[in-house]
């Protein structure tokens, strides 16, 4: 397994963007980079946040990283970040290695599936469906993505109160768009084509890890908000209950009924 590591920078009057150019330059970044297990280390920039940071920070295992951490750099690295007085938010990922598929196969693979059995989703494939979605693409990368993981009891039993499409799937996922927050022009507002995309997305990586899954546009928004107590600014756009299907489960008969490709796509 391999780790992943976010950490955003954030200071005042682009110190944050300062850092990471001293860390450049200074050739920081390049040692890291060829030091044993390393695999990514790479700054970006944030359009919506001038005064933040990130760094994906990649390594091959624990150990690789525990070395990284007891090596010279870190020293230099310390005394950078305090120089600029920047705080830090550390995010971390284990990235378990599963039977990946293809990509050619996941979008061939994917179904809707309407009957799932009781076998809950394993944590960890949960975080990688998630992280899809945090990953995709939005207009003007304003990221209004909200995502409600409802799991418990309690929250499935509302999700039967709004919905009849829940098919026992044990975890849904609300996919929601603040509407403060998503790209506005001329009266059009991205928040549904955002949290679209962000849903196929986590379709995709859930068909890619193994778990089924179903988009559902069936459900009693007003009801949704009202039973989950959701911000008048975050709307629900879609639920995708996941899972594993029943072991008596057929599936779709039209799902590998398809148009021919002439039939939808145009050279112009």
């Amino acid at each position: 397994m391999s780790l992943t590591i976010n950490i955003y920078y954030t200071g005042k009057n682009g110190s944050a963007k300062a850092f990471a150019k001293e860390m450049i330059e200074s050739g920081v970044v390049n040692e890291v980079r060829n030091e044993k297990g390393n695999k990514k280390y790479e700054y970006f920039f944030p359009e919506n946040d001038p005064e933040t940071v990130l760094l994906i920070d990649r390594w091959e295992s624990k150990e690789a990283l525990d070395l990284h951490h007891k090596s010279p750099m870190m020293e230099q690295i310390v005394k950078l970040r305090d120089k600029y007085n920047l705080k830090m938010k550390v995010e971390q990922y284990t990235e378990v290695s599963m039977d990946n598929q293809n990509f050619e196969s996941v979008i061939r693979n994917r179904t809707a599936t309407r009957k799932f059995k009781d076998k809950k989703v394993e944590k960890e494939k949960i975080y990688k469906i998630l992280e899809a979605g945090r990953l995709a693409p939005t207009a003007k990368n304003m990221q209004p993505q909200k995502i409600y993981v409802a799991s418990s009891n309690e929250a499935l039993e509302k999700i039967d109160k709004v919905s009849p499409c829940r098919y026992n799937a044990p975890t849904v996922l609300i996919v929601c768009s603040n509407k403060s927050i998503a790209w506005q022009k001329d009266g059009y507002s991205s928040y549904e084509m955002d949290a679209s995309i962000v849903a196929t997305h986590m379709m995709l990586e859930a068909t890619n890890v193994g778990v089924d899954n179903i988009w559902i546009e069936m459900f009693d928004k007003k009801a949704l908000k009202k039973e989950f107590n959701l911000e008048d600014n975050i709307e629900p756009v879609c639920l995708i209950p996941i899972g594993y299907k029943a072991d008596d489960y057929k599936g779709n008969p039209l799902h590998n009924k398809r148009k021919d490709l002439k039939e939808i796509a145009e050279f112009i």
